[in-house]
């Protein structure tokens, strides 16, 4: 995770924000001074609340010196930053920086799938409704991926539009999937690239595969076709264990970051 990202994350929670805010108003602020302002109970929230003086630590955004903790330069810039968002769209004109840093881990899973499936029912659709003009004979199958294409491309626009209509992006919402803002906090992001590669290598095959079956190929070029096959039970399983433990992941920072 860049230094970029970590801050972005430790942002990301509003009891964090809350933190850095008051020690920037106090200049200076102890453990307990923390915990009584933000209303937490010490015999209860002290881990909960460790942890996210470790994130703020870590992101370079406060210091502990002699158990006081202070604001750093970054940290001052960081809420100069978030202030400039709230009271200035110019600032983040797109929305997109609000949008980031108020997910959650969950929500950007469920972003991430959505896209992925928003641009698997686009080209599946597409593709289908051109080969059926190619192989006129293998219309009732393109009929069928068409079909399928089309009802995953609903569902997931459907999605993206709720996106889009809760952080009030409009079509910046596509913004969204630079590398910039796609999943740029989340601990999940380099197993969701690989997700993505081993999930759409998986599709891909299985499409091939079938449409050379149905077109009589397979007999041609039976090599071809176990290799297709092959490649659909390789990347299939990686790519189903990659999700899961990813979603496991989310659902543990999910569960710490929860207030």
């Amino acid at each position: 995770m860049t230094r970029d990202e970590g801050v972005l994350k430790a942002l990301a929670n509003s009891t964090r924000r809350e933190i850095i805010r008051q020690i920037a108003d106090r200049g200076t602020a102890t453990y307990s001074e923390i915990m009584q302002v933000l209303g937490l109970d010490s015999s209860l929230e002290s881990g909960r609340f460790n942890y996210h003086l470790k994130e703020l630590t870590d992101a370079g955004l406060i210091d502990r010196i002699d158990g006081v903790y202070t604001i750093t330069d970054l940290g001052t810039g960081a809420l100069f930053l978030l202030d400039q968002v709230r009271d200035d769209r110019h600032v983040d004109r797109h929305g997109v920086l609000s949008a980031v840093i108020s997910m959650s881990p969950k929500e950007e899973i469920k972003l991430f799938i959505n896209q992925n499936l928003f641009g698997l029912g686009l080209v599946t659709s597409m593709v289908s409704l051109l080969l059926s003009f190619i192989f006129p004979w293998l219309f009732p199958i393109f009929l069928v991926l068409m079909t399928v294409g089309l009802l995953t491309l609903r569902e997931s626009a459907i999605y993206l539009l709720g996106i889009a209509k809760k952080h009030n992006l409009g079509l910046s919402t596509l913004l969204l999937i630079d590398s910039n803002w796609f999943l740029i906090r989340s601990p999940n992001r380099g197993s969701f690239m690989a997700f993505a590669f081993f999930s759409l290598t998986s599709v891909v095959s299985l499409i091939l595969f079938i449409i050379l079956v149905a077109s009589g190929g397979i007999m041609a070029l039976p090599g071809v076709g176990l290799l297709l096959f092959a490649v659909v039970l390789f990347t299939t399983p990686i790519a189903f264990s990659i999700a899961e433990t990813a979603i496991k992941k989310a659902d543990a920072l999910e569960l710490m970051e929860s207030e």
